[in-house]
């Protein structure tokens, strides 16, 4: 055993000293890579197998036959994958270099073809080529050559070739290397890199591709190289010519990555490759391609609806077209603020709302980025858009139009401010082109105080929604109040809107329509006697009226708000349609002035007719 370990150290030693006679001296600073050049006759490829990732202005290939050196430079003088290379271009594992101009080898007189790495001025690469046989001499490298890179090839006395013709008197036996040049019938239509690095998971990546796959096609190679922390490296494999691969390893926040993703046959041999150079740090690399193909699905428009009140809330109305090939769209609400409040909502349909996201009390405010993702039947990531906005409740600049010819409108829209005691409002409204209709959300929030706030939503296409109670809402009165009556169609998109902003003071904003319709009831006549006892302190008004067209009618309420003392305020009703004593009565208030209010209702809770006065309580002569 120990004269046989001595006998394979001596052969070791001496191997090791002819291969690196064959090659020029290099130092310790020169790369460590295994290359292949590949001449068929005008044409020479030089392909990157494994090792170090060379800058293209750093390297020169020489060729020598009996009679002419040329040089080149993988930086000025050719293409990488396809691609006019610059000075600054990377050529790395998977990566072909082929140069600009046709070669002089004719298969006769010696071919000696020379990679020299210029700053360390040392000859990475040797390959001889003669019509007969072949010899290369690899550079230094970080792994064995592969072994099934020839195949033996037979010509008769008279051989022709693309390049030129040779004539013998007894057959000559040929051997040709195997080429990793892409093949016109594979090649990487395109290749997007999403960069979802997030602080608390670490770095990652999602990848989507799409290879045109020939005959030769196997398998597609992902290589997520960690330039900072080599135990990050990982690669990943798919069998599918178009679809993703993803990266997570729970670190490597800030780290530079490479990532190759190249087409292989079924001897592993590179068809094909992309490389894309990104710092993982949440932001997409500018060197994405993309995945072109006519039919995929795309983002037609898109409305980030800002919901806030208590704590962020969102909503996505959305339309994609080339909706056959639609798989699915994701809607990732990302808090910048607060990760943890961070969630993903998805839908199927071509058309309509992904709602449902809110966050906790407290993340209003906060920055968002709402990243919309459409994904394809093979899964690929095929469109994304990205919209900003802070949580505030108002709707980010930019939102889509939505709307389209057969969505329905409002045909008008009445908010009132019913606010004595406290903030109260109601929203009336009229719909029209309603064979899309889906339904009308009333949302109230106050701008002065969260706790005062909510969300309504009604399915009748004319109707009132008066669910924010006042009494539920102490202390807001002459508060600010921010108030969306928005019309929804058959998808959930908001198609119509209004918007105003009011102070609770029993103003109606201004703005608003007149809802009657023909047939709509109204007052035929209207008689409020002020009959306030001063010496008694005691408020007292009597209410005659008389309504006409009562086929729609429901109701008369009338309101008596007090300016000076708001407890003193109230309301009555009667559902008579005639009425000759409807008394308000109340123990204190003579003297303070009174806004009232004869308001007529029909069936769909909407105010249809409405007689307005102001008196002074107990005062005769008003």
């Amino acid at each position: 055993m120990v004269l046989l370990l001595g006998l394979v150290v001596v052969v070791v030693t001496v191997g090791g000293v002819a291969a690196l006679a064959a090659v020029d001296d290099y130092r310790d600073d020169a790369p460590l890579v295994e290359l292949d050049v590949t001449v068929d006759g005008s044409n020479l490829t030089l392909a990157h197998r494994a090792g170090d990732t060379l800058r293209a202005g750093e390297v020169a290939v020489i060729t020598r036959s009996e009679d002419t050196t040329t040089r080149y430079s993988l930086g000025t003088d050719g293409d990488i994958n396809g691609r006019a290379a610059t000075t600054e271009s990377l050529f790395g594992p998977g990566d072909s270099w082929r140069p600009a101009a046709p070669v002089g080898f004719d298969g006769s007189d010696p071919y000696l073809v020379l990679v020299v790495h210029e700053p360390s001025n040392t000859v990475i690469h040797r390959a001889e080529r003669t019509l007969g046989a072949i010899t290369e001499t690899p550079g230094p490298a970080p792994t064995p050559r592969p072994t099934t890179t020839s195949s033996p090839v037979t010509t008769t006395s008279t051989a022709t070739t693309t390049s030129t013709t040779v004539t013998s008197t007894t057959a000559t036996t040929t051997t040709a290397t195997t080429t990793s040049t892409p093949p016109e019938s594979t090649a990487i239509n395109g290749v997007h890199v999403e960069d979802r690095t997030t602080d608390s998971g670490g770095a990652g990546y999602r990848v989507d591709y799409d290879v045109a796959a020939g005959p030769d096609f196997d398998r597609v190679r992902v290589t997520f190289e960690n330039l900072d922390s080599s135990w990050a490296t990982q690669t990943v494999t798919e069998t599918n010519a178009r679809g993703f691969a993803t990266y997570d390893i729970g670190a490597g926040v800030g780290d530079r990555y490479r990532i190759t993703v190249a087409a292989l046959d079924a001897g592993g041999n590179v068809l094909d490759s992309r490389t894309i150079s990104d710092v993982a740090d949440g932001d997409n690399p500018d060197a994405n391609t993309g995945l072109p193909e006519s039919n995929d699905p795309k983002i037609r428009g898109a409305a980030l609806i800002d919901l806030t009140q208590e704590g962020a809330a969102y909503e996505l109305n959305y339309n994609v077209t080339n909706a056959s090939n639609l798989s699915e769209i994701r809607v990732e609400f990302d808090n910048l603020d607060a990760p943890s409040a961070t969630a993903e909502l998805s839908g199927t349909a071509s058309r309509g709302t992904i709602a449902g996201y809110s966050a906790y009390d407290g993340t209003e405010g906060d920055d968002y980025e709402a990243v919309i993702r459409v994904f394809d039947e093979d899964g690929v990531l095929v469109d994304r858009r990205v919209i900003s906005d802070v949580a505030d409740g108002v709707d980010p600049a930019g939102n889509d139009d939505l709307t389209r010819a057969s969505s329905p409108s409002f045909a008008g829209t009445i908010i009132d401010d019913l606010s004595m005691t406290q903030a109260d409002y109601e929203a009336s409204y009229n719909v029209t082109d309603r064979a899309e209709f889906g339904g009308v959300r009333l949302w109230v929030s106050n701008v002065d105080a969260s706790y005062a706030e909510g969300i309504y939503e009604s399915a009748d296409p004319r109707h009132t929604i008066d669910d924010f109670a006042a009494e539920d809402n102490g202390g807001t009165f002459g508060m600010t109040y921010h108030i969306r009556l928005q019309l929804l169609d058959a998808d959930g998109v908001v198609v119509d809107e209004r918007i105003v902003t009011d102070d609770a003071d029993w103003t109606d904003p201004s703005g608003n329509d007149g809802l009657s319709r023909a047939g709509s009831p109204a007052l035929d006549s209207v008689s409020v006697s002020d009959q306030s006892q001063t010496n008694r302190n005691r408020v007292r008004y009597r209410v005659d009226y008389d309504v006409i067209g009562t086929s729609e009618f429901a109701e008369v309420e009338v309101y008596f708000r007090n300016r000076q003392q708001p407890q003193a305020s109230g309301v009555v009703r009667s559902s008579a349609t005639s009425e000759n004593n409807l008394e308000y009565a109340e123990t204190y208030g003579t003297g303070d002035t009174y806004d009232i209010e004869v308001r007529v209702v029909d069936t769909d809770g909407i105010v249809v007719d409405r007689y307005v006065l102001s008196d002074i309580a107990g005062d005769k002569n008003a």
